[in-house]
């Protein structure tokens, strides 16, 4: 579209009384994306050979706690500086994130060093930087990675004060109330949604790999004295409820977001439904949280979020249906079971919602 165009198009805007003040200015259109592509991989590259070069010249370099953790905060540093001057730029934004991962690599190994065999301070310091790291640099896919990492440190500090089962429970927790807080906050949408994207990856991390998580808490029965049974009940059970509460929260959230008050037969129904899936999770403990983000992806109109969700829901009754922990046929019991109070609960809002 021509200037003489643009200016007759803002012109019939005007005086239809649909916008008002001047013409914005025109949009340059920006790179194809082939082109973003190429560029991201050269940044990539150009970072990693610095990187390589850098780590030659200083091999002694993880060995020297102080040194880290100045080098890590200086390449920590020179990344949040190229994403404030030139973050549009997608070299320039890739080859901060290479040098910010270095970076957060070295603090890693410095704080390792500094605090020995204090797994919990680790995990925690850990946390804190990527904290910090999320506000201050202005790039959504490092907001994206801090936050997630974030997430993962604190399952780390959890597995050694050995309640990691909390894990997959309290993320869903966290998740559901930055996306609940996405719609409250527009202003700052962005931030939310990074955070969100970040803390909802790791939640799915932890369910598909608690076992893993687990194992790597230290929970060696034999020296627990006795106290064995009761951590397996807790593990077994305590993370599954703490995700069915978190699930519980969701839909009382949005149905209040939605105008629907909870003593009606359509609140009685959704609640109904949270409350089997609920129930349900104490068996399937990744059942809750691949439902929330789901729910919150549908609510909010975030098409990627609800697709991770139904990937999500998938790969989890897929991973639950063959793992060897229980028979199949209590997996498959409980599957039917489930789906006929879902159908139940459908009809349920059928008559009293959509009739309403």
């Amino acid at each position: 579209m021509s200037a003489a165009q643009r200016q007759a198009a803002w012109a019939r805007l005007t005086a239809a009384g649909l916008v008002e003040g001047d013409e914005p200015a025109a949009q340059v259109p920006g790179p194809p994306w082939f082109v973003r592509v190429m560029l991201g991989f050269a940044g990539w590259i150009g970072a990693l050979f610095l990187l390589a070069f850098g780590g030659v010249l200083f091999s002694s370099l993880f060995d020297k706690t102080l040194l880290a953790l100045l080098i890590g905060s200086i390449l920590c540093g020179a990344a949040i500086l190229l994403f404030r001057l030139r973050g549009d730029n997608d070299f320039v934004a890739q080859f901060g994130f290479a040098l910010s991962l270095a970076g957060q690599a070295l603090l890693v190994v410095g704080l390792g060093n500094l605090f020995d065999t204090w797994t919990s301070a680790i995990a925690l310091a850990a946390a804190v930087v990527e904290a910090a790291l999320f506000f201050l640099a202005p790039s959504f896919l490092h907001r994206v990675w801090t936050a997630g990492a974030a997430a993962a440190a604190v399952v780390f500090a959890l597995a050694s004060w050995h309640v990691s089962f909390l894990a997959p429970g309290l993320l869903t927790a966290a998740f559901a109330w930055v996306w609940l807080r996405e719609l409250e906050d527009p202003r700052h949408g962005e931030l939310w949604r990074a955070g969100g994207y970040g803390l909802t990856l790791a939640a799915v991390g932890t369910v598909f790999l608690l076992d893993f998580v687990v194992d790597m808490a230290f929970l060696h029965p034999a020296r627990d004295g006795g106290t064995g049974v009761a951590l397996a009940i807790l593990r077994d059970y305590a993370g599954a409820a703490v995700s069915g509460v978190a699930l519980i929260y969701v839909v009382v959230r949005l149905l209040g977001r939605e105008g629907v008050p909870l003593a009606s037969g359509a609140g009685r129904a959704a609640l109904a439904g949270a409350a089997v899936l609920a129930l349900a999770s104490l068996a399937a403990p990744g059942l809750a949280p691949a439902v929330a983000i789901l729910v919150l992806g549908y609510a909010n109109g975030n098409r990627v979020l609800t697709g991770l969700g139904v990937l999500v829901l998938l790969g989890y009754l897929s991973y639950y249906y063959y793992s060897l922990e229980t028979t199949l046929l209590l997996k498959s019991a409980l599957l039917v079971a489930v789906g006929s109070a879902l159908l139940g609960v459908r009809l349920a809002l059928h008559r009293w919602w959509l009739h309403a």
